[in-house]
């Protein structure tokens, strides 16, 4: 399933209000409410949601072929007075008449700007009128459709769009339930003009307009105000605020979490023409109904930008106010919502746990790492590259400081040095080359590549004075030009819960959660996974201040990726894509041991070993191939056994800046289900050559 990201629109939202943002001083310290502002006047909500369901008949010209639309749409607005302005998109649909009953609906998006009247905001009921325009985009799914030639890029429409506008009627009321919630029931009448759309498929002239008259139930949400969160002052409200003075704010995280789906989906139906963006409450329910499946998107796409989008989730409560467990559930739930009502494809779980536990991991590592670099107290262009920088690694982070002023103004920064400057942490920059090679030796079908990598140690496991989620945690990062992708490897391991054992704080047990991606010409691994970890350390020398710490992990993976040889053989109707790589959960365990010296690394040593029980293969579900050919049935079952070594030795030459090499091997034994599939071991030596420095 396909998602498009959006920092590039963040980016330049934030660099925007980051202009208008004006100096401030006074602040309150971490965890402590700010003062009480007054109280004793009710105030009047700033901002507000509103969400509806609609169902009804149509007329027009497009009457003669559509029927029976059923909408859902989202808005945001802002309170002035008796006034409501805001912003808004539409997810419609349109079934066929007869004799074109059984075909695929229409799709139609409208994403319209708005402004309502009320004419009352006391009492049981309260109605209004509400005026609404904007753009319309009708777009069939029927197959009847389909133009000729087909489109060559996968995931593409084969149906072409009709572009337009619509405009809107809607009377309603709203009956409050209480101070911040209120139904929502209202009428629609709404017209739209869109550009000829030849109908001669079914035998009926080009059509351009059409009208349509619904029926809606709905909710209206006024959530927190102040949204989002801004630097406490003399006139906040009391409220409990996190590390870096940010209260939570639970309707602009779930606003957030909701307008980055629906964001997404209109971006990939306007921009990209995708084939599975026509939704609507009809899509939604026949998701539900059918359940979860797996998908056949390629490696980077499911193990990636997957995780990535889950960052995004994770952060619109990570970025309000809340913690690692709450901003959890903002991840599972926009995940969810996705693959349930952001497509028209089925629901993959797949992607259901990539983009959850991947992005929960990538969005807490995300939002430390931002912390690192994010200072309150500057001013300048230090402090404009510094916000720029946090946003690039925290998009949601970055936006919502420049929409709450945060951005520019000048106050406190986190008390606890995790919050902000871990007093215990290891950055290690590397630049070189990759040798690599295939089969027993790296000198067969060697490669060379120019690349890049980060490794960094966030916070200590032994000596930290607190143990929150990821307080310590570890990542890597490597770009190598020329390869597959120029983001060869993204790892993380964060400790959720951590136990010294004895007093010597030299043992902890802790409990880690992992996210692995590995991606290169000769293999791929993806890995969405938790498990119990042991951890010890040993003074070597108090002369040379050398220090032996050793690590050992077990791994329990949900859901692991890892290449395959048979894609190839797939017989698998409405295929855009030969998935290349296989999914299954596995086990796993893990042996390290880290010498450091006057606390930079010196050498290091990991062996890794994973095994992968495929429940769904390139050529999808369990079976055997009957005859030689694969049914719709028939797929790869397998047992991968992944193992990988590595050794690091760096040698400091000038303070912080040395010389190092890795020694690397991946090894994979992978044993098929069936006899005519041949089992395959693969072997990929490399060698890495690089200027290092370590601060």
């Amino acid at each position: 399933m396909r998602t498009i990201t959006l920092p590039t629109l963040l980016i330049a939202v934030a660099m925007a209000r980051a202009g208008s943002a004006h100096p401030q001083t006074d602040d309150a310290p971490a965890e402590v409410a700010a003062p009480a502002a007054d109280t004793t006047q009710p105030r009047t909500p700033k901002w507000g949601l509103t969400t509806a369901l609609g169902v009804g008949g149509s007329g027009g010209e497009f009457s003669e072929l559509l029927k029976t639309p059923i909408s859902g749409d989202f808005n945001i607005f802002r309170n002035t007075a008796a006034w409501r302005y805001g912003l808004g998109i539409s997810f419609s649909s349109f079934t066929m008449k007869e004799p074109y009953q059984a075909e695929k609906e229409w799709g139609f998006q409208q994403t319209y700007l708005f402004a309502t009247r009320m004419f009352g905001h006391e009492g049981g009921v309260r109605p209004y009128l509400q005026l609404r325009g904007g753009l319309a985009r009708l777009h069939p799914r029927s197959e009847l459709f389909d133009f000729s030639p087909p489109p060559t890029e996968a995931g593409a429409s084969p149906t072409k769009p009709s572009n337009g506008f619509s405009v809107g009627v809607l009377p309603g009321v709203e009956i409050p339930l209480n101070r911040k919630l209120a139904l929502d029931v209202s009428g629609m009448f709404n017209y739209f003009h869109v550009s000829d759309y030849d109908l001669s498929p079914v035998g009926l002239p080009p059509k351009s307009s059409g009208s349509t008259y619904e029926a809606r139930f709905g909710l209206r949400w006024h959530p927190d105000d102040g949204w989002p969160s801004g630097p406490p002052g003399p006139d906040a409200p009391a409220r409990q605020r996190d590390a870096w003075g940010v209260s939570k704010n639970l309707g602009w995280a779930i606003g957030e979490d909701l307008a980055i789906n629906w964001i997404a989906s209109g971006v990939n139906e306007y921009v990209r023409n995708a084939n599975f963006n026509q939704i609507s409450p009809r899509s939604w329910w026949s998701n539900l109904e059918n359940g979860l499946n797996y998908d056949d998107n390629d490696f980077k796409t499911n193990q990636l930008i997957h995780p990535f989008n889950g960052t995004t989730y994770y952060n619109s409560g990570r970025a309000n106010g809340f913690g690692y467990w709450e901003s959890s559930a903002f991840a599972i739930g926009g995940a969810f919502f996705w693959e349930c009502c952001g497509e028209t494809h089925p629901m993959a779980f797949n992607d259901l746990v990539s983009t959850s536990l991947g992005g929960i991991a990538w969005g807490e590592a995300a939002y430390r790492l931002s912390s690192e670099i994010l200072d309150n107290q500057a001013q300048g262009k230090g402090r404009f590259f510094k916000e720029v920088a946090g946003l690039l690694i925290d998009p949601i982070r970055g936006l919502n400081r420049a929409l709450s002023g945060r951005w520019g103004e000048v106050h406190d920064n986190p008390v606890e040095s995790l919050d902000w400057r871990p007093k215990d942490k290891t950055v290690l920059w590397m630049t070189g080359v990759r040798i690599a090679g295939q089969g027993d030796s790296i000198s067969n079908n060697t490669k060379t590549y120019p690349y890049m990598a980060l490794d960094h140690e966030f916070g200590s496991v032994f000596d930290n004075d607190r143990r929150k989620p990821f307080d310590s945690f570890d990542m890597s990062a490597q770009f190598s030009a020329g390869d597959a992708h120029p983001l060869t490897e993204w790892m993380l391991r964060g400790d959720l819960y951590s136990k010294p054992l004895g007093d010597s704080g030299s043992y902890v047990f802790a409990l880690v959660q992992h996210f692995d991606y590995e991606n290169n010409v000769a293999y791929q691994f993806g890995n969405q996974s938790f498990g119990p970890s042991f951890y010890a350390r040993y003074k070597l020398s108090d002369t040379f201040n050398l220090k032996l710490r050793f690590d050992g992990l077990a791994i329990l993976s949900l859901l692991s990726a890892v290449n395959a040889d048979y894609s190839f053989l797939a017989n698998v109707p409405n295929r855009e894509e030969f998935r290349k790589y296989d999914y299954g959960p596995g086990l796993g365990a893990q042996a390290e041991a880290h010498l450091t010296r006057h606390g930079r690394p010196f050498f290091f040593a990991q062996y890794r070993f994973h095994w992968v029980s495929v429940t769904n293969g390139s050529i999808f579900d369990k079976g055997d191939i009957v005859n030689g050919k694969v049914t719709l049935e028939d797929g790869s079952s397998a047992n991968h056994y992944l193992q990988q070594v590595e050794g690091r030795l760096f040698v400091p030459v000038f303070r912080g800046l040395g010389l190092g090499a890795d020694v690397f091997e991946f090894l994979r034994k992978s044993r098929y289900g069936s006899p005519l599939l041949k089992d395959v071991d693969q072997r990929h030596p490399e060698a890495r050559i690089y200027v290092a420095w370590t601060p």
